[in-house]
């Protein structure tokens, strides 16, 4: 007789969870053995069932399908297995009547429960942990079955199992044996999330403080492996896309060899998602993002295999940004935003300048997606205290006095405990005469690149300014790039668009800055800078001049209902530009172009692949020649290197740098 309990934990390997542990004609032929009577029991005691499935022996436990010996000896999941969980679920006339009942939704509290984080990140281990941290966004789809949840994860092919009672072990998926922990951790996190339950804080911006790196020699087999993997993507990636190039990559990323170096493990995770989306033909894949991201990865690989020990943390990586200790700190508080990122994190951020050397620093009050659905942003910004002084809408406008604070190398400031600020002076507006004001726009690059820094160096996050324009313009919406576009003025007469994209978040910040500045505004203005594709991007955070300042994403009109009329402003900005005057994008200039077309050629050759990459020789030389005459031999020479997969890397990372050295300010003429 079969025992009881053994039946109940197996209950969650119905033909959905079978299908996904082998493949649906595989369950179809373990039925027929069951109804042609080629399954029996052996024998049966506590816990165990030994099943005879078409004269093959089959030893079931608790533990599964999975880890059942069958006499067949095959690897992989046989039919013999499946036949015989299907024999040990099949009611018999022993069974007492009424028993079965129809298969109910499984309560996913109580069958996540069993699924306690800090144990799964035992289970997974460090880099499969991080990998799973870095892939547990806001799932696509999550699906409660009888005793099981099935989880998709965005970008991933087929759902994640989670069957009730089985462990993590009994997680089933058609993922990759290097993949599956990192997968299944991520699945089981993204249905936690989804459900309310406790998930690990995934963003980067806990009190941690900074710790005396740990002496560190990376091991050159290793690296060199990498390097070649790095190779086949330019050789392959671009093109066919491979599936084993990808699951390769993936499990570099998690190897245990990877586990201190975390940041060359994120690049690899990040390009084998980025070649997946190829193989699927996603419109979310971008050749840019891929050549960036294999080009920068190569480059840290030949410089941690250089052994330059003075950069060799910061070439290494941090898993979290670290904090460490500051000095007390005179901060003016110039204004702040809402965000939200598209894994579904969310918060606000408040910026503050150094009085005395005009550092930009900033402090955020944030969850990550799905943490904490009390937490509403908004309410956040006008009344969760900070730094034992008040709330960020009196901070962001105010001179401190800040002590016991932590801060990261990025200018990112902690809230310890022990951190105090005094408020100097209540609605301390910025003036034009503080340091790093920027008044001439053609500066704006070297301010970007002195907060950002560029290639290996690069930060992680925008940068700020203020800007001092001496006169502005209407704001108008380009309808072809779905921007309001707000032309501000220097001191030399140059024009500069700053731009808000018009989505869901912006309406409101589109709004307010409509409103303000037909108020005839005037004064400074906080903007963020970005690094796009086609060079620097402005945005707008907060408006500074006379009255209260208006932080743009924060602003409430009179009489506020709760619905921003879309058609109102866009109506207005309309008939505003008629009569006035029509403002366009500067063109970039010739080093720019003959910079974006020898990058653009390089993703030409990589998605033409081996055999056609002879078609294209004669434009290597001409990008080339053109790179030598305006002024740039170092480039032209790394260009008309011959091609192998890693001189080609080495002329993209050098093409990075200098379209980041030489990003294109969005002036208007």
């Amino acid at each position: 007789m079969i025992d009881p309990a053994l039946r109940q934990s197996l209950a969650a390997y119905d033909d959905t969870a079978l299908a996904a542990l082998a493949n649906p004609g595989l369950v179809r032929r373990a039925h027929r053995d069951l109804d042609e009577g080629k399954v029996r029991l052996i024998a049966g005691s506590l816990g165990k069932a030994e099943v005879e499935a078409d004269g093959h022996l089959v030893v079931l436990d608790a533990r599964g399908p999975g880890a059942a010996p069958c006499a067949c000896k095959l690897a992989a999941m046989c039919r013999h297995r499946i036949a015989a969980v299907l024999f040990v679920l099949t009611p018999t006339t022993e069974d007492p009547a009424g028993e079965e009942t129809p298969p109910q939704a499984a309560d996913p509290h109580e069958l996540l429960a069993a699924f306690d984080p800090a144990a799964l990140e035992r289970w997974a281990g460090k880099a499969s942990w991080r990998a799973a941290l870095e892939m547990a966004g806001e799932p696509a789809k999550v699906d409660v079955q009888a005793n099981a949840i099935a989880v998709e994860l965005d970008g991933l092919e087929g759902a994640i199992l989670i069957l009730r009672g089985q462990g993590f072990d009994g997680i089933i998926s058609k993922s990759p044996k290097a993949q599956r922990k990192a997968l299944h951790a991520a699945a089981v996190l993204a249905a936690r999330r989804q459900f309310g339950l406790a998930v690990p804080d995934t963003e980067p911006e806990a009190d941690a403080l900074a710790a005396a790196p740990s002496a560190f020699v990376p091991e050159p087999a290793f690296l060199a492996g990498i390097a070649r993997a790095l190779g086949e993507v330019a050789a392959l990636g671009f093109n066919l896309a491979p599936v084993p190039l990808e699951e390769s990559l993936f499990e570099l990323s998690v190897s245990s060899r990877a586990d201190a170096l975390p940041r060359l493990a994120a690049m690899l995770r990040a390009i084998a998602a980025q070649i997946r989306l190829r193989r699927q033909r996603a419109l979310s894949f971008d050749p840019d993002v891929l050549l960036e991201q294999t080009s920068t990865a190569f480059a840290l690989t030949r410089a941690l295999t250089a052994g330059d020990a003075d950069r060799q943390a910061a070439l290494v990586g941090q898993v979290r940004r670290s904090f460490a200790p500051t000095a007390p700190l005179d901060l003016i508080g110039c204004g702040g935003e809402r965000w939200r990122t598209a894994t579904g994190a969310r918060g606000v951020t408040a910026w503050f300048v150094e009085a005395g050397s005009g550092r930009w620093l900033s402090t955020s009050l944030a969850r990550g997606p799905g943490q904490d659905p009390q937490f509403m942003p908004g309410d956040a910004w006008h009344h969760q205290a900070m730094w034992q002084a008040g709330p960020l809408v009196t901070l962001a406008h105010a001179r401190l006095a800040l002590e016991g604070a932590n801060i990261s190398p990025d200018g990112r400031l902690s809230a310890p405990a022990a951190a105090r600020a005094a408020i100097v002076e209540a609605r301390a507006a910025p003036t034009a005469d503080l340091p790093g004001t920027v008044r001439t726009w053609a500066d704006l690059r070297e301010v970007h690149q002195a907060q950002s820094g560029l290639g290996l160096d690069a930060g992680r996050g925008p940068a700020a300014c203020l800007l001092a324009p001496t006169r502005t313009a209407a704001p108008f919406f380009d309808d072809f790039a779905q921007q309001l576009v707000w032309p501000v003025m220097d001191e030399t007469g140059a024009w500069l668009a700053l731009t808000l994209d018009h989505d869901e978040q912006a309406d409101t910040a589109i709004e307010a800055l409509e409103a303000t500045v037909s108020r005839g505004w005037q004064g400074l203005v906080l903007v963020k800078i970005s690094r796009e594709r086609q060079g620097l991007a402005l945005t707008p955070i907060t408006l500074i001049g006379e009255g209260h300042p208006v932080d743009l994403t924060l602003w409430r009109k009179p009489g506020w209902t709760g619905r921003i009329a879309e058609q109102s402003w866009l109506a207005r900005l309309r008939q505003r530009r008629l009569g006035s005057r029509t403002f366009t994008r500067l063109p970039r200039d010739g080093t720019q172009t003959a910079l974006d077309a020898a990058w653009q050629h390089l993703i030409d050759r990589l998605e033409a692949g081996p055999g056609l990459q002879a078609m294209l020789e004669g434009a290597r030389a001409a990008h080339a020649g053109r790179l030598d005459s305006f002024g740039m031999p170092v480039l032209a020479e790394l260009l008309r290197k011959e091609g192998s997969a890693e001189a080609l890397l080495a002329a993209a990372y050098a093409l990075l740098i200098a379209r980041q050295q030489r990003s294109a300010i969005p002036l208007l003429v």
